[in-house]
């Protein structure tokens, strides 16, 4: 294998996170990552970046083998020269299970994590703002006054009786 092709959700923070780390890795196979769904990704692979969402990692060998899933992941890993140790580890059958799950859970969740560690795209933020409308106050504005000064008297009242108390004490 001279070359492994990456297809990945470019939407995703912690796909996108993962893809600058890989790139930055030494290895043994380079890897070209293409966003899923993209014009080069469909023009290179049909039928296999059709989807606008994609729900997986896709990773296709020079000579057409292609990998998904957990094959993909530690394909991923299995080209970089300092985890490729870790993924012959992870396709053993005694961890090829956890990695399995592993990497399913975080194929799920990746969106969620994504937000949950501030890695979302700024068209994703915009997006969520503009479907999200801004909360209008629908308390009148006179009512929300007379709540204040009615607490205000409380809150004299209730000195006066405390002072009122002392006093009598003394």
């Amino acid at each position: 294998m001279e070359r492994l092709y990456i297809l990945y959700d470019a939407r995703c923070g912690i796909c996108r996170r993962a893809r600058e780390w890989a790139q930055a890795q030494p290895a043994y196979i380079p890897l070209t990552f293409l966003p899923a769904g993209s014009e080069e990704a469909r023009r290179r692979f049909p039928g296999l970046s059709e989807s606008a969402e994609p729900e997986e990692l896709i990773a296709i060998g020079d000579r057409g083998e292609v990998y998904r899933n957990d094959s993909a992941w530690i394909m991923c890993l299995f080209a970089l020269e300092d985890y490729r140790e870790w993924a012959n580890r992870l396709a053993s059958p005694a961890l090829r299970p956890l990695a399995r799950q592993s990497f399913a859970f975080i194929s799920r969740q990746r969106g969620n994590i994504s937000r949950w560690l501030g890695m979302t795209d700024d068209q994703t933020v915009a997006r969520g703002i503009q479907e999200s409308p801004a909360p209008v106050c629908e308390l009148d504005p006179e009512i929300i006054l007379q709540r204040v000064e009615t607490l205000n008297s409380q809150k004299r009242s209730m000195a006066v009786e405390a002072e009122q108390r002392r006093s009598f004490r003394l």
